[in-house]
């Protein structure tokens, strides 16, 4: 290999969090690239590079969180060839720039890049697109909104998530890798009519993280150097027809803090999250207060993978169920922006209102001049259950549910008022009038709202 530039600095840990820009010059007649990136981590510090090329494209992010002591991040791409990470292309003459994100620093911490030339040829990595992704069928479709692959933190690479998903019974999967789009042409090449895929990236900005889906082009979510915000990176996915989604928002130092956001502009919140704990409690509340400000946030669940096989990671544990016209990207991101979705970890559910002889669902808007019915059918209850129904956001009435038997019921409220009613679900461990019912670590089910005008 002939090395093209090296650079070694230090930051100091008094510079807090930034983008520290780097460029060096590829001279025409290369095939191969590599950089490498190498710093010593003594505890949660966290650097994060990405490559743009010449011409301003995007080529990658690198990144280790989980890693203490020597680091190397390493980049390594050709025409047909990319490294984990890494997106294939022309090694375009001209000056290439790395960006260091500084998420955060425990001390002083000395770094290198070093850029190479390298001759040898890799073996090309081509991946066609499935003939089929999804079908054409209606109905309600489980998936996975958030997972991570060896492209960016998580352990597994592209087809080893794919193959959990299909065997924990999911219907879609978004990939949703930190800043990435590397495993896009992977992921694409490995649907089929039983499991559709839709890509996505992961925000991963200084002040909390945000999915976007469906979408079809990299976008720019590098935010916190003043030159772009949050809603131009919103502006940005509705362009291409996705949706975004403010992820964990009180997962501490991964939390939102983003005050410039505009909610309106907003698609969906994580209402639970599987790794966040007892945050799940605040998330619901806060989703409750931008409802009753007259936001229609979509609420969604996540287990947020980073190994689709392992604890509380692993995939299938928790879905976000879709009722859409079919199962395919376009489908499913309508049915998540009207809300017709719940958040599931097992048991299946129909709910409605009706009033005046009309009758809506999820997500929908019912015209009540009169009293309003709800009827709701809870199948697959592995656990004995109590259903609480929130009007407003506060709790209406509830009932205990036996499990194994299909359970159907029906509720006149002849007190309607502008707002909303959604259902929980949780676990019953006793027969207590008075017990916390809506402790988080029970959670079965949690659905979107019918609105009330």
């Amino acid at each position: 290999m002939e090395q093209l530039w090296q650079i070694e600095k230090t930051l100091e840990q008094a510079s807090g969090k930034q983008y520290v820009q780097h460029t060096f010059e590829v001279p025409s007649g290369i095939h191969r690239l590599k950089v490498v990136m190498r710093y010593d981590k003594p505890g949660s510090s966290q650097l994060y590079p990405s490559l743009f090329d010449a011409v301003g494209t995007y080529r990658g992010t690198r990144m280790k969180p989980s890693a203490v002591g020597e680091v190397i991040l390493d980049f390594d791409m050709a025409q047909d060839y990319a490294s984990a990470g890494c997106i294939p292309g022309e090694i375009v003459p001209g000056t290439w720039r790395v960006q260091l994100d500084v998420q955060w620093l425990d001390a002083d911490t000395p770094y290198s890049i070093t850029a190479y030339a390298d001759d040898a040829t890799p073996e090309a990595q081509v991946f066609t697109p499935a003939v089929n992704n999804g079908r054409d069928d209606a109905g309600i479709y489980r998936g996975e909104l958030h997972s991570h692959t060896h492209h960016s933190d998580g352990s597994a690479p592209v087809a080893d998530v794919v193959a959990a998903a299909r065997k924990y019974g999911l219907d879609y999967l978004a990939l949703t890798d930190h800043f990435n789009s590397a495993g896009w042409q992977e992921l694409a090449s490995l649907a089929d009519e039983s499991l559709m895929v839709m890509q996505g990236i992961e925000l991963t900005g200084h002040w909390g993280h945000g999915n976007l889906h469906g979408l079809h082009t990299w976008v720019d979510t590098f935010i916190d150097d003043g030159s772009r915000t949050i809603n131009d990176v919103i502006d940005d996915t509705h362009t291409q027809g996705g949706v975004f989604s403010v992820n964990h928002p009180f997962s501490l130092n991964l939390g939102w803090r983003y005050h410039e956001l505009d909610w309106q502009r907003v698609d969906m919140l994580e209402i639970y999250h599987h790794l966040t704990g007892s945050n799940n409690v605040p998330q619901l509340g806060l989703w409750d207060a931008l409802l009753r400000e007259g936001y229609k946030i979509t609420g969604v669940g996540a287990i947020d993978s980073h190994d689709p096989h392992r604890g509380q990671h692993r995939l299938g544990q928790v879905f976000t169920c879709v009722q859409a016209d079919a199962l395919r990207p376009n489908a499913i991101i309508n049915g998540l922006k009207q809300g017709q979705c719940y958040v599931s970890l097992g048991p299946s559910l129909e709910f409605q209102a009706s009033s005046n002889g009309h009758s809506v669902g999820v997500g929908e808007t019912l015209d009540a001049t009169d009293a309003v019915t709800l009827t709701a059918r809870v199948d697959e209850l592995a656990f004995p259950a109590k259903l609480l129904v929130m009007k407003n956001g506060f709790h209406h009435m509830n009932v205990d549910l036996a499990a194994g038997e299909p359970f159907e019921f029906e509720l006149v409220d002849d007190r309607p008022v502008q707002g909303y009613y959604r259902l929980e679900l949780y676990a019953r461990t006793r027969s207590n009038a008075f017990e916390a019912a809506r402790e988080w670590d029970r959670t079965l089910l949690l659905s979107n709202p019918i609105f009330i005008v």
